[in-house]
């Protein structure tokens, strides 16, 4: 392993040893990043620990910048979105053939979650600097925040949509039942679900606003091309981060929970649980090298992956445990954190801790939801919330995006607020400043 500091702390996913071997065996294979960029590039070193994933520095740093080096050649830019969308067609497919197909499409998927990951701060901290040489950076903010909402839709606003003007709802929840699974979990979208939403929807006003959210938004990146000129190719790029960085995620948690018949079908004729399986490797499964019961209970409680100049592994109990002591750190005398303002505003409430949908209940009215990350299926308790607070995420995140388009405050990457703050807390969000304080 690296030195700690030589680990970049990033995002807290709750992805099973299973995908998490799968990632990082995509990641580190140069030949699935090949065409994509200018350059060689993979990613070597990386620990998931506690849910939270630490990249190496150096690699991640540098991604980032041959990424946006390279799509500066717009025809490059092009291929890439061209091949992510055959890769995300193959991936989906190979839900339903062999477990041998589904982990090759897997691996091939993943330059489509790394290299939207490692370009995201450079891209914007790009748009931005070109911005600044031609408006005040008032203006610069006011632009990027208008910017901060995708032409296209991703899936769970292409959901809403489609439930909107449908006629079928019975039709419409087999097509997105894999919605709100998340990580291999067995959860459906249900026809409750979405009837309950349409009951809350009207619909007139809905497509009144959708329609000139569109237009606003059409003009919004046609006035900032147009004001860039030669680095208009930027607005382009960004754009398309805002998009791709969710639907990246869903295309894969929706292959996962397409896949769930096939993986327990391994899992049978493994003679070990649906469960048990999703604790083993892929290695381990395609080379017939399944770890005894005891070992894969016990990575249920706790596991660490790890990949090493490119090779990955899985630790479980005491050695995992180290891994874990490696990386913590002590918050205990901290009550104010800083984060990314991704919408501006002040507001007091009590804070409330959500990991998963279980803990959806817990918000009511004005409370300030506080999470790792949001997702689609948060935006009901977001608009119960009075405020949003993130570990994760930069203007073009979920989270953000949301924020925006509920004109609420909204700080983001505080990197630690889950540590921070308790349940009942009561906290002061200060989203002019970005700053989050315990009162």
């Amino acid at each position: 392993m690296l030195k700690k500091e030589q680990y970049l702390k990033t995002v807290r996913r709750l992805y099973p040893p299973l995908f998490n071997s799968l990632i990082m065996m995509g990641y580190a294979n140069k030949s699935f990043f090949a065409g994509l960029l200018k350059e060689p590039f993979s990613l070597t070193n990386m620990v998931h620990v506690d849910a939270i994933w630490y990249y190496g520095l150096s690699d991640f740093k540098k991604g980032g910048h041959i990424t946006i080096t390279s799509w500066q050649d717009n025809s490059l830019f092009e291929y890439a979105k061209e091949e992510f969308k055959k890769r995300e067609d193959n991936l989906t497919n190979s839900a339903e053939k062999s477990f041998e197909d589904f982990c090759r499409a897997y691996q091939e998927y993943m330059p489509a979650l790394a290299l939207i990951f490692v370009v995201d701060k450079p891209a914007e901290t790009a748009l931005r600097n070109a911005l600044l040489k031609k408006i005040s950076a008032d203006e610069v903010d006011d632009l990027m925040h208008k910017l901060n909402i995708p032409s296209q839709d991703n899936f769970y606003k292409q959901e809403e949509y489609d439930l909107v003007i449908g006629s079928d709802s019975k039709k419409h929840v087999d097509k997105y039942k894999w919605l709100y699974a998340r990580y291999g979990e067995e959860r459906e979208y249900t026809l409750k679900e979405a009837q309950t939403k349409l009951k809350n929807i009207d619909k007139k006003k809905f497509l009144k606003k959708w329609k000139k959210n569109k237009e606003e938004l059409r003009q919004i990146i046609s006035d900032a091309k147009l004001l860039l000129k030669d680095d208009a190719w930027l607005v382009d790029i960004f754009q398309y981060i805002i998009y791709y960085r969710t639907h990246r995620t869903d295309v894969m948690n929706k292959s996962a929970f397409l896949a769930m018949p096939m993986l327990k079908m391994k899992a049978d004729s493994l003679g070990i649980s649906y469960e048990q399986l999703l604790r083993c490797s892929a290695n381990e499964i395609l080379t017939n090298k399944i770890p005894s019961k005891k070992i894969l209970d016990s990575r249920i409680r706790d596991c660490s992956a790890i990949s090493e100049n490119g090779k990955v592994f899985l630790l479980e109990g005491k050695k995992s445990r180290e891994i874990i002591d490696f990386f913590k750190e002590d918050f205990s005398a901290t009550t104010a954190i800083k984060g990314g303002i991704a919408c501006k505003g002040n507001v007091k409430g009590r804070a409330k801790l959500i990991f998963n949908n279980k803990d959806f209940v817990k918000i009511e009215d004005g409370d300030i939801l506080v999470t790792s990350m949001t997702t689609p299926e948060m935006v009901p308790i977001m608009k119960k919330a009075s405020a949003f607070i993130t570990d994760e995420g930069g203007i073009t995140c979920h989270a953000a995006i949301i924020a925006r388009e509920l004109k609420k405050p909204c700080i983001i990457g505080t990197k630690i607020a889950t540590q921070i703050f308790k349940d009942g807390d009561w906290v002061e969000v200060d989203a002019d400043k970005g700053i989050v304080r315990k009162i």
